[in-house]
């Protein structure tokens, strides 16, 4: 019995003479007329996502094409970085060549969109540049008679920002109120500059002005302090444009939202610091969007109807 433990028993000669079945399942490779080189096996047919080691050449030539167009995105970023007013016109020239290849162009506009939109979100006082770099860039792009219509692009862009900073921020309760005051600040920040850009756009005709009122219609409907605070923002920022624009068939339109607004303004439901965002908003209209006076606080212009006191 030791012995068995030990040391198997070595085969009879029948069977170690006869051949391996799993070397008689496998074909005879080398007599086939197609050869490997004419035909590929099945893991060189397709990309090799989830083998272990890779072809020769397999991954090479996939391997160059996502560097590629990840060394085109840090451009696009290091761009927009860097950009400045004084810098415009030699950056805005480097973020055209970017989209000189024709094959990654696509790609680039959509990086070069949610890249804008993504800042604009968080650097306020840059949003009318960036809204600038988007009109400069849609027209070279449409004198050059390329297929790629950037103005899709930021409509797509809009839509989904504009969707995402609609939802209610998620503020963990187990925070003290610092860091919940910080993470309402953040995303109020977000949503401001996300609606001050789309205002931007539509002012430069980027957009098409129907997107005015699935915005407003959408932040009236929800009515909280943020949306309110933001439709504020949005009014403002397009105000001066369209508001004045007699001849735009929207304007009737436009009136109507100024009447939910005020009506919003008096209602006593409302925290005091919406009724006097409102109200704000409300005499800066009746003041045709004309700022008053800076250094004097109060002092009504010519136009503004004795309004300058602001909301109290």
């Amino acid at each position: 019995t030791l012995q068995s433990k030990q040391a198997p028993p070595s085969p009879s000669p029948s069977l170690a003479a006869q051949p391996s079945p799993l070397k008689l399942a496998s074909p005879p490779v080398a007599s086939s007329p197609l050869s490997a080189a004419a035909m590929p096996g099945p893991d060189s047919s397709r990309p090799r996502l989830f083998s272990g080691a890779p072809s020769p050449g397999g991954w090479s030539a996939a391997s160059r094409e996502v560097s590629e167009g990840e060394r085109q995105e840090r451009q696009v970023k290091l761009i927009l970085n860097k950009l400045t007013r004084e810098k415009f016109d030699s950056l805005y020239a480097q973020l055209v060549g970017c989209c000189e290849d024709c094959e990654a162009r696509p790609e680039i506009v959509q990086v070069i969109a949610r890249e804008v939109f993504a800042k604009a979100t968080l650097q306020h006082t840059f949003i009318e540049m960036y809204a600038d770099v988007c009109a400069r860039l849609h027209a070279d792009l449409h004198g050059k008679h390329t297929e790629v219509n950037f103005k899709r692009a930021l409509l797509d862009q809009c839509q989904e920002s504009f969707t995402k900073y609609l939802e209610a921020p998620r503020i963990d309760d187990t925070l003290d109120y610092d860091q919940q005051y910080e993470a309402l600040v953040k995303y109020k920040t977000r949503m401001l500059g996300n609606v001050r850009l789309i205002g931007h756009l539509l002012r430069l005709r980027m957009l098409s002005p129907k997107i005015i009122f699935v915005c407003t219609d959408e932040l009236l409907n929800i009515g909280s302090p943020e949306a309110l605070e933001t439709l504020c923002a949005f009014l403002e920022t397009l105000g001066a444009t369209f508001d004045c624009a007699k001849e735009w068939n929207g304007k009737a339109r436009l009136d109507e939202v100024f009447a939910r607004v005020e009506l919003m303004a008096l209602d006593e439901k409302q925290a005091p610091r919406i009724r006097c965002l409102l109200k704000d908003l409300l005499d800066k209209r009746r003041r045709k969007w004309r700022e008053l006076p800076i250094g004097k606080p109060g002092v009504a212009t010519p136009n503004s109807g004795g309004g300058g006191g602001g909301g109290g």
